[in-house]
């Protein structure tokens, strides 16, 4: 329950707030505690909170949870007592969003929760490979040491993701911008100059005709076609939606040409440095392999994942299945192999992260030296088409004006 409070410190500031707690008298508690003398606590209202609806618009960003991991990590290594590291974390930090989380957890710490149950509590920007890292490192006494995994586990996932995203943004961009040139010359731009053509009867050539059939064509039906187009969109989404099209559209994201590389590699990427962040963070391989799959995004991979898993459960290893895999690439279960074999898949599997990554890289730089000139020819095209379409009936009206 929230509740609003006017409080007053050991100097006489006045201190203004919204506070989590069960009733009122905890909450008095909770503040008392931050020596803090209470002048006034009313019952709120929970307020809509956009950040559990709407995480990537509203809510701390990677960057700032990585920061905050980071510092927290620096405390706890130089000896400073958890909670008070968390309190001065939750006034220091500059996200407002995040700040706010942090107050939450420092409250729900002093009610009795640990910091892992404090932190399940914001699904959102602590997912659950964090919490149970958290829970470890509080169950070892090793916590300083989980947290600075933790955020070299986080930076690599965000500098993975930034590079798959970035090189699927320059080409979405360039097609979005094409469309929107065609769209305009369609309506605005051509209609005066194909009529002026058909007042003064000029011979059109057939690229002009094309062009004035697909310019009537959509002038004619553009609201069916704009309607036709959502209907379209929201069928294609309503199937992917369902088990059978998410698979089929998470067996096309591996096998597709070139960006089905990308994608593997990414996910091989993320599957080996997660598995190995947990193991060397102490938990066991089932539990490991468990938390990994809820890292990877692909229903495909998942299921995969829990296959191996179900393979741990019975004692046995994960090479041998991971060889059978079709989607998971054969140096992978070499690689752990020889990490079974030797205890250290540990170490194995963050060497395989490194190589994986720089394939990612590599793969990214090849797609992107094809896509970029294949979408300036793309586009080019589309100009000169246009183009020459205007430009010939020119000469037939230049003829007929002499």
């Amino acid at each position: 329950m929230p509740y609003r409070y006017i409080a007053y410190d050991s100097t006489g500031t006045e201190i203004k707030g919204l506070l989590q707690a069960e009733q009122e008298e905890t909450a008095e508690q909770i503040l008392l505690q931050r020596g803090l003398t209470v002048a006034r606590l009313t019952k709120t209202k929970a307020s809509i909170d956009l950040a559990k609806w709407f995480p990537t618009y509203f809510g701390p960003k990677t960057q700032d949870v990585i920061i905050f991991t980071n510092q927290l990590a620096n405390l706890v290594e130089s000896g400073v007592a958890l909670l008070p590291g968390l309190d001065l974390m939750a006034e220091e930090v500059s996200s407002r969003s995040l700040q706010k989380v942090l107050s939450q957890v420092v409250d729900a710490i002093r009610q009795g929760s640990s910091i892992s149950q404090a932190l399940s509590n914001h699904k959102y920007v602590f997912p659950p490979i964090y919490q149970n890292m958290i829970n470890v490192g509080e169950r070892t006494g090793n916590l300083g040491g989980v947290l600075r995994q933790l955020a070299t586990h986080l930076e690599k996932e965000h500098y993975l993701k930034s590079k798959i995203r970035g090189a699927m943004t320059y080409p979405a961009l360039v097609l979005v911008l094409a469309f929107g040139v065609v769209l305009l010359l369609l309506n605005f731009t051509l209609p005066p100059l194909l009529s002026l053509y058909s007042e003064f009867q000029a011979e059109l050539p057939w690229p002009t005709r094309m062009l004035m059939t697909a310019s009537n064509f959509f002038l004619e039906y553009r609201l069916i076609i704009f309607v036709g187009l959502l209907v379209l969109a929201g069928l294609v989404f309503f199937y992917f939606q369902r088990p059978r099209g998410k698979r089929q559209l998470s067996h096309l994201a591996l096998k597709a040409p070139i960006i089905g590389r990308v994608n593997t590699n990414g996910n091989c990427a993320r599957f080996s440095r997660t598995l190995a962040t947990l193991l060397m963070a102490g938990l066991q391989l089932p539990e490991s392999m468990e938390l990994t799959g809820q890292t990877i995004q692909n229903i495909v991979l998942n299921q995969e994942i829990e296959n191996l898993r179900q393979e741990t459960l019975q004692g046995r290893g994960i090479a041998a299945p991971l060889s059978l895999s079709n989607y998971f690439p054969k140096m992978l279960a070499q690689v752990v192999r020889v990490g079974e074999e030797t205890g250290s898949l540990d170490n194995q599997l963050i060497t395989l992260a490194g190589y994986y990554e720089e394939e990612v890289d590599r793969s990214i730089h090849n797609l992107t030296a094809l896509l970029e000139p294949g979408m300036v020819i793309f586009v080019g095209i589309i100009v000169a088409f246009v183009a020459i379409s205007v430009i010939l009936p020119m000469y037939s009206l230049l003829g007929q004006i002499k």
